[in-house]
C-alpha cells in the first residue's frame, strides 16, 4: 500500500507541475498578444500623425497661395534651421480652389506630391496607389491605415487599418 501512495503522490506532483506550466503558458500568451497588439496600434498612430501633418501642411500651403495672389504654381521653401537655411525648395501646381495638384496623374505624380508636402523620401516609407477613375492618391502605411487625397477637391481622408 505504501508504494501505491508513493506512486499517487508522484502522479499528483507531476499533474501539479503540468498544471503550473499550462497556467504559465496562458499568462505568457496573453501578455504576448497584448504586446503585439500595442505594436500594431503604435504603427496605426504613425499614419495618423502623418495625416495631421498633411492637414497642417495643406493649410499652410493654402494660406501662402492666398497671400501670394493665387498663382498657378506655388514655390515651397521648407525651413529646417533657425538661421534660415532652406532645406528644400520646389514648385507645386495649384488648383483654382487652392489645393496642390500632382505633376502628373499617375502613381509617380502622387509620390512626388507627397514628397513635396511631407519631405523628400517620405514616399519610401509608404505604399502609394492612384485610382485614375476617381482621381484619388492613396498612401498606405505599414499597419494598413491609409490617407486618401482627392485631386479634384483637395479633400483628405484618413482610414484606419482596423477591421
Amino acid at each position: 500500500m505504501l508504494s501505491q501512495q508513493k506512486a499517487d503522490n508522484e502522479l499528483l506532483t507531476l499533474f501539479g507541475k503540468i498544471f503550473s506550466l499550462v497556467i504559465l503558458l496562458l499568462v505568457l500568451s496573453y501578455l504576448a498578444f497584448n504586446y503585439f497588439g500595442s505594436i500594431k496600434q503604435a504603427g496605426q498612430q504613425h499614419i495618423q500623425v502623418d495625416h495631421n501633418r498633411l492637414l497642417n501642411t495643406l493649410g499652410v500651403i493654402r494660406s501662402q497661395w492666398l497671400i501670394r495672389g493665387k498663382p498657378a504654381q506655388l514655390k515651397l521653401d521648407w525651413r529646417s534651421e533657425l538661421d534660415g537655411d532652406i532645406e528644400s525648395t520646389g514648385f507645386v501646381s495649384m488648383a483654382k480652389g487652392g489645393w496642390p495638384l500632382p505633376s502628373e496623374t499617375t502613381v509617380t505624380g502622387c509620390r512626388d506630391l507627397i514628397d513635396e508636402l511631407l519631405g523628400v523620401g517620405y514616399s519610401q516609407q509608404i505604399v502609394t496607389k492612384f485610382n485614375s477613375n476617381s482621381g484619388v492618391c492613396r498612401y498606405i502605411g505599414e499597419s494598413g491605415g491609409s490617407i486618401s487625397y482627392q485631386i479634384g477637391s483637395g479633400r483628405v481622408i484618413f482610414l484606419t487599418g482596423v477591421k
